[in-house]
């Protein structure tokens, strides 16, 4: 376990202090003392549609149902990466992956984000208190530790690490008492910083919870309120309906061998793992600012970082692929006294579009080295461009057959073939690029056939309609778009 808490920033640095200027320090917005105390939640791998508030029925969420009754749901939020690191990067810095220099989560280590000109950046100049607790794979540890009020890091729990006796679909029980768990204790140590924090203060908090990413677990008060059996799957889709890399992906996994049962399995595990890592968790949270009477004074954004086949083409977990199944995301912004309640806009969002919506509340001026847009005015009502698009890119590696000597197990070697496999998928060898609008969305690939997808309004591919000749138009279009867009952001 890799945990270190730190308080008090340092941050003097005359360098970084005249980078982050090209960010303004803009008056408090509205009759407001001060700017809004901010909490960013983010989660692990959880998807756009794991909630009730979006008529999921195998879903239990009370919590972030209530934060979208109360507040205003993205029904169409996208990340602009299917993995964690650049996904989280680009969130961070307000630009495309492949600006940030991370197309996929290899390698490992550096290039991770400096602080000046990034979100964590803005509030310390801003002279927000700022805490960070939980996962990373954002900033260098460092710049959290020494610029940071209060630094936190803490993932996975050790016995969540994969071997080679672990099955891909992998979902266990906790092995450890809910309360000694990671959830618990980043909800507890985010409560104490907030307990902690001065009225006076405004103060930027975020919360990295590792759930529901696998291996799927939860512990067994969570897990015995699912019954396997009443769960219902997504419609069967091929995953060869769509690329042959999907196909080659799934037969990597072994995904082929399992039956319903075993898919109904792991989809009861996500759920509770949604419900106790991520749900519940956010209900302390909001609970504690209701107790500590700074509602009014505070805006809370809910997201996730990627989303999860989990059940979709057969197939769980993630991969390098810019589908909705891995891109979709839960957005839901929450601020009593502040923004409207229980309004649900369609607009197309983006990971990118956090950071300038952040500053926007606080009554900053959005800098133009930032890619997203704010979204507040859709915040308040503004009706969404059926024309708008959303762009992302992600870098990806051909996946050998499984029983390529390659990626054969030996021995001595615990590291299991479906990591193994995910390891091939995300090497940064080609790089894949996708344009998407309210009813189509084209995919380019460097080293694969080009795809293209009939949406229809809705959420989900099912039928690569890369040579129809009735989308010919449509696809020309996109195809215009997403070269123009590459062109630019270069």
């Amino acid at each position: 376990m890799n945990e270190m808490n730190v308080t008090r920033r340092t941050f003097v640095q005359s360098g970084a202090a005249a980078a982050l200027s090209a960010l303004p320090a803009p008056a408090v917005i509205g009759a407001a003392e001060r700017p809004p105390n901010i909490i960013f939640i983010l989660c692990d791998q959880m998807r756009g549609d794991a909630m009730g508030c979006v008529g999921n029925r195998n879903a239990r969420t009370p919590n972030l149902d209530r934060m979208a009754k109360d507040g205003v749901l993205f029904s169409r939020a996208f990340c602009n990466n299917p993995v964690c690191v650049p996904s989280r990067m680009a969130t961070f810095a307000g630009r495309y992956p492949h600006q940030t220099g991370r197309l996929s989560n290899r390698p490992w280590g550096d290039p991770l984000l400096d602080m000046p000109n990034t979100l964590g950046g803005y509030f310390l100049q801003r002279g927000y208190r700022c805490g960070w607790v939980g996962k990373n794979h954002t900033y260098k540890n460092k710049e959290l530790e020494t610029k940071f009020d209060y630094y936190s890091h803490r993932a996975r729990e050790p016995f969540r690490k994969y071997s080679r006796f672990t099955p891909p679909h992998w979902h266990s029980h906790t092995l450890w008492p809910e309360d000694q768990c990671h959830p618990r204790k980043n909800t507890d140590e985010a409560v104490e910083f907030i307990q902690s924090s001065s009225k006076n203060e405004p103060f930027f908090l975020h919360i990295s919870y590792f759930d529901p990413h696998p291996p799927y677990m939860a512990p067994d008060e969570f897990v015995s309120r699912y019954d396997s059996s009443k769960l219902k799957l997504p419609e069967t889709v091929s995953p060869g309906n769509l690329s042959k890399r999907l196909e080659d992906f799934a037969s990597g996994f072994n995904m082929y061998e399992l039956d319903d049962a075993d898919l109904l399995e792991t989809l009861k595990f996500y759920h509770a793992a949604v419900e106790w890592g991520v749900d519940y968790q956010v209900g302390r949270i909001l609970q504690i600012i209701k107790q500590q009477g700074i509602e009014q004074d505070t805006v809370v954004v809910f997201s996730s970082d990627h989303g999860d086949f989990m059940c979709d083409y057969r197939l769980v977990r993630k991969g390098i692929f810019l589908y909705d199944a891995l891109l979709h995301v839960p957005l839901i912004w929450y601020a009593p006294g502040r923004i409207p309640n229980g309004r649900r806009s369609g607009a197309l969002a983006n990971g990118i579009d956090l950071f300038p919506t952040l500053v926007d509340f606080c009554g900053g001026a959005v800098a133009e080295s930032l890619e997203g847009r704010s979204l507040r005015p859709f915040i308040q009502g503004e009706k969404p461009d059926d024309n708008d698009a959303i762009f992302t890119t992600g870098g990806y590696g051909q996946v050998q057959p499984v029983n390529n000597p390659s990626i054969d197990l030996k021995d001595s070697d615990d590291t299991p073939v479906h990591t193994r496999v995910m390891e091939q998928s995300m090497e940064p060898t080609y790089e894949t690029r996708m344009v998407r609008t309210r009813d189509f969305k084209l995919i380019l690939n460097e080293d694969d056939p080009a795809e293209f997808y009939d949406l229809n309004g809705g959420v989900g591919e099912r039928e690569n309609l890369i040579g129809a000749s009735q989308f010919a138009p449509e696809r020309r279009a996109l195809e215009k778009r997403l070269e123009q867009w590459r062109a630019r952001t270069s």
